[in-house]
């Protein structure tokens, strides 16, 4: 066993107290090192190493002692039973529709509903929109605590934010239905891992266990947090880093914080970075310091980083998929191999979303579709959402079939020469020279306050792409760091 920092004995010496432990540790601090060595520590109790995914679960059964169950959420909910309903094919959110019947639950007789949109336009909402918008509401419903779907289930929709009552009313009852079908055996709509998790955090398990390890924390669902803090049996001991915590929009909450808050336990840090040297540390601690994080890191004085521009990186990360989608073209056109990290298919269904949108048709892609046409895209990226104006651009530039195209010229990461990432994608992994993408824009200052203000998740995202190198780091794109006065929720 490698010694222990002193941060990691002082980690292992309260773990030998049988206190329920929070450990803030930052990027690159061996975090699952130390958990790890509290394993090792003691043989004698049974423990389950709860993982952020199947990966790191397989390579924790790999590495930690026998006496430690290494599961994701799911893997600790699955039964069995349910694996022929995972294996049925994909079914779409049409099929879907006429499964559940969407009209009839709707009582919806003659004439597809419409909806004003927020440019005063009017959307048709086709029971295929609508199932779209039912099976994502109980999505975010699997992702919480809740005992019931209610109306905060329901997204926010570009495009569709102001009418959102009428929004409501559409979803609101197909998301109950299609909850009360998915939780019987014979179910006419598709099972997925999150409603099986949820039928299990509903039933009340208790794991059978003597400690619970719960490894990158600060991004667990509520769900699967409450289901952890009800193990009142168990020792518990949660391990991340909050300023990491960079999917809330998609239902996850910070757990470190719940531990302390419900368990009332102590809180220790590890500071001390192995993947990189002093000069990205610096960098990293900029943004900590930016969101008041508490902790700031310290880089490994052996490891030799440099900061400044890159004319090669090893991996470009960008904000949107956007962003990745215009580096894979430009790189794809000066003809080098490139992979994208999780793959083109995010790219090709947005690129297919803007087809049906540039045609005339309804689209159910999350990211479009509150609306009615292209022209309404463009619109709301010119007055309300800068973010799309990436996308817009692109799809306007190289049409939806070139991109499409390019998606499927992609390699994989080993064949590769220049691999693109968004920066959410890019979370636990690290690449020896990272150059940050413009898609990172600068926050505009306040009208009234001339504040210039930036939301504490966009912070934190930047800190973890800075995060990424371990040798070599472009952030020139963050520069602006310096003009943000103030963040918020």
């Amino acid at each position: 066993m490698v010694n222990p920092t002193i941060e990691q004995a002082e980690a292992i010496d309260s773990y030998g107290d049988g206190l329920d432990l929070v450990l803030q540790a930052g990027a690159g601090c061996g975090k699952s090192a130390t958990l790890r060595m509290i394993a090792q520590a003691d043989a004698r109790r049974r423990m389950t190493y709860v993982a952020y995914n199947s990966a790191i679960a397989s390579d924790a059964r790999r590495s930690f002692p026998s006496n430690v169950m290494a599961k994701t959420g799911h893997g600790l909910a699955f039964d069995p039973r349910y694996g022929q309903r995972l294996g049925r094919p994909r079914q779409t959110a049409h099929q879907a529709a006429q499964a559940l019947d969407v009209r009839s639950i709707l009582g919806i007789i003659g004439a597809t509903p419409t909806i004003l949109t927020d440019l005063g336009g009017m959307k048709a909402m086709t029971s295929k929109i609508i199932m779209r918008m039912a099976l994502d509401t109980v999505t975010r419903y699997c992702y919480s605590a809740d005992d019931e779907i209610i109306q905060k289930h329901i997204p926010h929709y570009d495009g569709l934010k102001k009418n959102r009552g009428e929004v409501v009313k559409l979803v609101l009852p197909v998301a109950r239905a299609a909850w009360d079908d998915l939780k019987n055996d014979d179910s006419v709509l598709n099972l997925a891992h999150d409603h099986y998790l949820k039928m299990w955090a509903l039933s009340k398990p208790t794991i059978p266990t003597d400690v619970v390890l719960l490894d990158e924390a600060q991004d667990t669902n509520d769900v699967l947090s409450a289901v952890l803090l009800a193990q009142e049996h168990a020792q518990r001991i949660a391990v991340g880093d909050s300023a990491q915590q960079i999917y809330s929009w998609r239902g996850a909450n910070d757990a470190l914080e719940g531990f302390v808050h419900e368990l009332g336990c102590p809180e220790l840090t590890l500071s001390q970075s192995f993947r990189f040297g002093p000069a990205i540390a610096a960098r990293a601690n900029e943004w900590l310091r930016l969101i008041d994080a508490p902790l700031r890191l310290t880089g490994w004085e052996a490891a030799e980083s440099t900061v400044g521009p890159l004319d090669v990186p090893d991996a470009i990360l960008c904000r949107t998929n956007a962003g990745a989608m215009g580096i894979v073209m430009e790189g794809l056109a000066a003809g080098r191999k490139v992979a994208l990290v999780g793959g083109g298919a995010a790219i090709k269904n947005l690129a297919w979303a803007a087809e049906a949108l540039q045609g005339g048709r309804p689209t159910d892609h999350p990211e479009l579709c509150g609306f009615a046409s292209w022209d309404d895209v463009r619109q709301y990226a010119a007055e309300e959402d800068s973010s799309l104006e990436v996308l817009t651009k692109l799809i306007d530039e190289h049409g939806p079939a070139r991109i499409v195209a390019a998606a499927d010229g992609l390699v994989s990461e080993q064949q590769a020469e220049l691999v693109v990432s968004t920066a959410h994608r890019s979370k636990g992994r690290e690449w020896p020279a990272v150059r940050i993408h413009g898609d990172f824009r600068a926050p505009k200052p306040d009208q009234s306050t001339g504040l210039v203000i930036l939301p504490r998740e966009e912070a934190r995202l930047a800190y973890v792409a800075v995060t990424r190198a371990r040798e070599q780091l472009d952030d020139t794109a963050l520069a602006w760091v310096s003009t943000v006065t103030a963040v918020r929720e």
